[in-house]
């Protein structure tokens, strides 16, 4: 066999793969965000995102939050202000007691969307429209 016929042969088993992009860089301005919901009033995950942090960390809907890092957040809204004190790429500790056992993972945080803190900046229209 000829060396280009073994070169033709080795192209051929060859399986071309797309390139896999880098992962982004998080935003040194932005901030912190785990992708969860919780019940109104509750500090109880209803709803953990797909494919974010809370997700990626293991946390579960139903867990109970009981520490964001250092602090033992009473609503859901400290929880919020504490996340969102941190850079997107933190590695925060959580706790939550999922059933009767105490779980500690470690989630690393994405950029929150600004959308979320849109919604919240003007419940009403801000100027009234004739």
């Amino acid at each position: 066999m000829s060396a280009l016929a073994a070169v033709l042969l080795a192209s051929l088993s060859f399986t071309a793969r797309a390139p896999v992009p880098p992962e982004l860089k998080p935003d040194p301005l932005g901030r912190g965000y785990m992708g969860i919901t919780v019940g109104t009033g509750s500090l109880t995950i209803e709803r953990v995102e797909p494919r974010l942090p809370a997700d990626r960390a293991g946390l579960r809907s139903g867990d109970a939050i009981l520490r964001v890092g250092t602090l033992q957040p009473q609503t859901f809204e400290q929880v919020i202000s504490h996340i969102t004190s941190f850079r997107p790429g933190a590695v925060v500790e959580i706790e939550v007691m999922r059933g009767s056992e105490r779980r500690t993972f470690k989630v690393k945080l994405a950029t929150r969307p600004i959308e979320l803190d849109r919604q919240n900046q003007y419940p009403v229209e801000p100027f009234p429209i004739p």
